[in-house]
């Protein structure tokens, strides 16, 4: 999508009055408009120049709408895509976002409601946009984001990837050490070669020195026969040491050993192995305060701490959760063979305003339930609790139960709306910016009935 100062919006109606009031509204909002009488007028418009959004209604003269917006699927042609109706069935509402719609509205709505939406899709086209840069730059251990904090960790591993030196890369848990592990080795000389992780975390303390320099046959109880070690495996190419912090400090010893000599002993030889291995190291902790404490070495934090790299937290790098919540959500779909579903910017809000002690691991866990147990589209009811608890927290600084707090929240605010509208219904769910389909349900949930909103 072009990111210009004024975003191109297709309106295809075949209904002039409607064509002329949102091209009214968007015109006055700072958008260009260009208005298509049917699926024929709408494709050449397509064809002949950049759209950025399109409002489609979905009952034209020639050709429904949703037959339109799936033939420019199968084209290549589709753009983010507002369906509106003044006669369409909920099924045809469910079909059109189910497809892939952004949204849909129902008419009459005002001019205040398509711009708004608009507006959403705009930045839902723009979010896509750079996605998609995003995925074209990459290759493997490609980090989405952009933000000055992630791009300055690209930059740096990438010009890192091109020498021999060590490198420490450090950060909170759960914001991607490994990724820029990956990425390093990838743009490195040895990307044919191997890349070899190891967590030093996981390995028994008795198996490590085994397990890292391998061992010969009868070395020890149950070595039944010769085994390679992590850094033999590793020859010639690259030992990511992840969580390295977690060595004893016999490990670390043993360590600094091969780091100095570039040669290996296995457990039970008596001969030296020469190993051709870049290192590279990660930590979620403080290594100079282990130093410090006597829980590191400080000479090897020396010889590993020639190249360091910090990883932000994702709350140091607000901006980027939007791009990560959506890459998230295309990767779950993919991987749990699921249909696309559209967000709605509440969502974003709310992401954006959560502190994400798990960084990066905890958002695409959350974005992968929520594509799971969702509906066809992720709207602010699909967001986990736990997400949610921290802004009521924050805002209420009550011990209200979250789900109470909410329920009785929405509650009211939607009795207030019902009231104003007296019961209507489609009324009421313009004004909340959310379909009939859907208020309905939040009805049922929050067992509010026609007595309610008449008392």
């Amino acid at each position: 999508m072009s990111e210009q100062a004024k975003q191109t919006v297709l309106v295809v109606d075949d209904e002039r009055n409607i064509r002329t009031s949102i091209d009214i509204a968007l015109s006055d909002a700072g958008m260009r408009v260009i208005a298509a009488h049917d699926a024929a007028a709408a494709a050449r418009a397509l064809q002949e120049g950049i759209i950025d959004v399109m409002i489609l209604d979905i009952k034209l003269g020639d050709m429904d709408g949703i037959a339109l917006f799936r033939k420019l699927q199968a084209e290549g042609m589709a753009v983010p895509t507002i369906f509106i109706s003044g006669h369409a069935s909920l099924t045809e509402a469910a079909a059109a976002v189910k497809i892939g719609a952004f949204d849909f509205l129902e008419k009459p709505f005002t001019a205040e409601k398509i711009v708004v939406a608009t507006r959403r899709c705009l930045e839902f086209a723009i979010l896509e946009d750079r996605l998609r840069r995003a995925e074209e730059r990459g290759g493997p251990g490609e980090l989405v984001g952009e933000a000055p904090s992630i791009r300055r960790v690209v930059d740096a591993a990438i010009k890192v990837a091109h020498s021999e030196a060590t490198v420490l890369i450090t950060g909170e848990s759960g914001t991607g050490k490994e990724l820029v592990a990956n990425l390093i080795h990838a743009h490195s000389r040895r990307k044919d070669a191997p890349l070899v992780k190891v967590n030093c975390s996981a390995i028994p303390e008795n198996l490590l020195e085994s397990e890292l320099f391998g061992h010969e046959r009868g070395a020890f109880t149950g070595a039944t026969g010769p085994k390679r070690g992590m850094f033999e495996v590793a020859h010639r190419g690259t030992l990511f040491l992840d969580e390295i912090a977690d060595l004893s400090l016999a490990a670390q010893s043993k360590l600094l050993r091969v780091l100095q000599s570039g040669e290996i002993q296995k457990v039970g030889s008596e001969r030296s192995l020469k190993v051709d291995v870049r290192i590279m190291a990660a930590t979620h902790k403080d290594l100079a305060a282990q130093v410090s404490a006597g829980l590191f070495r400080d000479d090897l934090l020396y010889r590993l701490n020639v190249v360091p790299i910090k990883v932000p937290s994702l709350r140091d790098r607000r901006e980027d959760i939007p791009l990560l919540a959506r890459y998230f959500a295309s990767r779950a779909c993919r991987k749990n063979n699921l249909r696309e579903k559209p967000i709605d910017q509440e969502v974003f809000e709310l992401l954006e305003s959560y502190s994400w002690p798990g960084n990066i691991r905890e958002l695409q866990n959350v974005m992968e339930r929520m594509l799971i147990l969702g509906a066809d589209r992720i709207s602010t009811s699909d967001v986990p609790d736990s997400v949610l608890a921290a802004r009521t927290e924050d805002e209420t600084g009550r011990g209200l139960a979250l789900r109470e707090f909410r329920d009785n929240a929405e509650r009211k605010f939607i009795l207030g709306v019902l009231r104003e509208n007296r019961g209507n219904i489609s009324r009421a769910a313009i004004e909340l910016g959310i379909g009939r389909a859907y208020l309905h349900r939040r009805l049922t949930a929050l067992g509010i009935t026609k007595r309610d909103w008449f008392s």
